[in-house]
């Protein structure tokens, strides 16, 4: 048999102790839930508790609101759909989605779909679904139609992940840091930042990138392979090596452009192509 409860005028309270609740609003004990809705109903059977309309779930460092809901007292799992918007106080975190799920086992997570859109201090994430590990250190996978912004930085690409100070990203369709000036295409990046600035990144998969040359020209660079490495200040191109600017293009088995003196080695059999009265100074 089912319980029903309705509130005269659209609101009712329903109090459980969901235990993930307190792993997954950052805090340390289970502590009191409040649920409330239109309409709540609990089936004994299943221990599950279905709540419709004005769906609202507040909890120690969780606030989140959705249309439905359902859950078990036992604290494996609650979902909510339907214009799902949840703010963790405590990591200063907003998600809005379609839909979202709080998982207790380990690792304590989030998994939301549908037009996700997840917003920090100095970083913003959409993405088609995310997966967001809760921990130390900041955890996730993005998957579809993904766009990550932090300071100074852009990624769009079909998937990419974090892991602390660590990233990559799979079908790569852009990447912009303004602070070291470049932009890439590739099939794969994987990198490592330190602060809010790059200090290495290596790039496969029909690389295409920008940087800055000399006297503020674009030098654009082709190859099989990316390597750069904030602390050598160079970027390394592997296989298939073309660097154009200004009219001049050069192509070898591998390029190392300095960032510094804005050079260019070439090595492997390296070719100079270039058209008489369009190009200018050496970079």
């Amino acid at each position: 048999m089912q319980a029903r409860l309705e509130g005269k005028r659209g609101f009712r309270a329903f109090l459980l102790g969901f235990a993930f609740l307190a792993a997954v609003s950052g805090t340390s004990s289970a502590g009191e839930i409040r649920l409330t809705s239109d309409t709540l109903i609990y089936d004994p059977g299943s221990r599950v508790v279905r709540a419709e309309g004005n769906v609202r779930l507040e909890r120690q460092g969780l606030d989140l609101a959705a249309s439905f809901a359902e859950g078990d007292p036992a604290g494996e799992r609650f979902r909510a759909w339907g214009a799902v918007k949840a703010h963790w106080k405590e990591q200063k975190m907003e998600l809005t989605a379609e839909e979202v799920s709080l998982i207790d086992r380990a690792p304590k997570r989030v998994l939301a779909s549908g037009q996700v859109l997840l917003v920090r201090p100095r970083e913003r994430l959409a993405a088609a679904s995310l997966e967001w590990v809760f921990g130390s250190t900041t955890e996730y996978v993005a998957r579809g139609g993904v766009k990550a912004e932090a300071p100074g930085r852009v990624l769009e690409a079909a998937e990419a992940g974090r892991r602390d100070d660590q990233f990559w990203a799979r079908q790569v369709t852009r990447f912009e840091d303004q602070g070291e000036k470049i932009s890439l295409k590739a099939g794969r990046i994987e990198a490592r930042t330190e602060g809010d600035g790059l200090k290495e990144l290596t790039a496969t998969g029909q690389v295409t990138a920008v940087i800055a040359g000399s006297e503020g020209g674009p030098v654009n660079l082709k190859g099989d392979r990316l390597l750069y490495s904030k602390g050598k200040g160079t970027v390394a191109l592997v296989g298939n090596a073309e660097a154009v600017q200004s009219g001049r293009s050069v192509r070898s088995e591998s390029i190392l452009y300095d960032l510094a003196t804005r050079r260019i080695e070439a090595q492997g059999r390296p070719q100079l192509i270039f058209t008489p009265g369009k190009e200018s100074q050496s970079p």
